[in-house]
């Protein structure tokens, strides 16, 4: 067990612990890392990942919008994976939906059928 905490916040000795001068340091080297702007180099690679991310949330929510995929568009907008998840949206999910859609327009094509529309029954 710790003992009790001398009053007036000072260890015994009269002076501050290890432990607490290493806080304050922390937390002054904590504190003066926010005063300071980042490098040029950092302020870059910001700018590119903020780029990368918005180019890839663009092209994947309006794909989900012009698909009509709600779920799809709703975890698009809030998940924030550096483009991750929309590249999977975008290439994965989607692909695959508009090759199935390919391919039964191919075959509707030379019979000239429309598409059933969701109908699974000859009338």
């Amino acid at each position: 067990m710790r003992p009790a905490p001398h009053p007036g916040g000072k260890s015994k000795t009269g002076g501050k612990s290890k432990r607490d001068s290493r806080a304050s340091a922390h937390s002054a080297w904590h504190l003066s890392q926010l005063h300071d702007p980042p490098s040029p180099a950092a302020r870059g690679l910001i700018v590119a990942i903020v780029a990368w991310t918005l180019a890839w949330k663009g092209a994947s929510l309006w794909r989900a919008a012009k698909d009509d995929n709600k779920p799809w568009f709703i975890t698009l907008l809030i998940s924030n994976t550096a483009g991750i998840l929309d590249s999977v949206y975008l290439f994965g999910v989607s692909a695959a939906k508009r090759r199935q859609g390919q391919e039964e327009s191919s075959m509707l094509a030379p019979t000239g059928e429309t598409a059933a529309l969701g109908h699974t029954e000859e009338t």
